[in-house]
């Protein structure tokens, strides 16, 4: 890469959208559970209760999917600079980075929308049984968002995964960044991640700013692709050569060994007895 294709890098919007993306993605975390926990468990009351709280499952289904697209804009900034470094960078890995995000944004503002439509119009019927709440609780508008994306965390699973090892092998991550990256593809599937992926964001964030406490990955400054030693790779230090051997009274060399030694002074104790 060029220096001014460099520069153009690093003055792209990534890295503030990295940070956007890591406060959403708290944001709609905290928000949720200050709503869902306190749902009841009988499902008539639990749908009175959402239409209760139908501000507070919107708002947080739309910030939680600001953070989603915002993610989307983060791999494809990472897929690009890898594969301006990498050409040779598989397009799958720029498909499931946008694909997961947009579609989860897209899979959680909807099924927001119809859990409070579904639930306002089940407060406004007469009759609020249990087998009519648990009738509109499998309603489709309900049921087909939570397939789809559970195929979007896949998806996304796999950026995270496969995208992390790819940046970390051309040089753009760091060990540390890429293995969390790594890590944080399963326990996203598990819905356990999504408290670190936020600390994630706004690492790649100071990444993306040119900004790394131990000095920026070699790749970021060179434009060219500096994968992480390995261990056969790193330096070692010389070994430490053999003393000589001490030369004997008429020239010869002295066999030196822990052996010979005792063996010798077993010898010279017999001749001065």
């Amino acid at each position: 890469m060029s220096p001014a294709e460099l520069e153009r890098e690093r003055r792209r919007g990534h890295a503030a959208a990295a940070v956007v993306g890591a406060v959403a993605l708290y944001a709609a975390v905290v928000w949720s559970q200050s709503v869902y926990p306190d749902a009841p468990d009988n499902k008539a009351d639990k749908l009175r209760y959402f239409d209760r709280h139908a501000g507070d499952i919107i708002g947080a289904a739309a910030v939680q999917s600001l953070a989603m697209l915002m993610l989307a804009v983060v791999a494809l900034h990472l897929y690009r600079a890898a594969r301006a470094r990498r050409p040779d960078e598989p397009a799958i890995v720029a498909v499931m980075g946008v694909y997961g995000p947009v579609v989860l944004a897209l899979v959680t503002i909807v099924a927001a929308v119809a859990q409070v439509k579904i639930a306002g119009d089940f407060a406004d019927r007469s009759a609020q049984t249990i087998a009519a709440a648990e009738n509109a609780l499998e309603d489709p508008a309900l049921v087909v968002p939570r397939y789809v994306g559970i195929s979007a965390a896949l998806a996304l699973a796999f950026w995270l995964v496969k995208g992390s090892l790819d940046a970390m092998r051309i040089g753009l991550l760091t060990r540390f960044m890429g293995i969390l990256g790594i890590a944080l593809g399963p326990a996203f599937v598990l819905q356990f991640g999504s408290l670190v992926l936020p600390v994630w964001l706004v690492a790649l964030a100071a990444l993306f700013w040119g900004y790394w406490p131990r000095g920026m990955p070699p790749a970021w400054e060179s434009g060219e692709a500096r994968p992480w030693p390995g261990a056969d790779e790193r330096p070692q230090s010389a070994p430490t050569p053999p003393e000589p051997a001490a030369a004997g009274r008429n020239g010869e060399v002295e066999t030196v060994g822990q052996g010979v030694r005792r063996a010798g002074r077993r010898r010279g104790g017999r001749k001065a007895g």
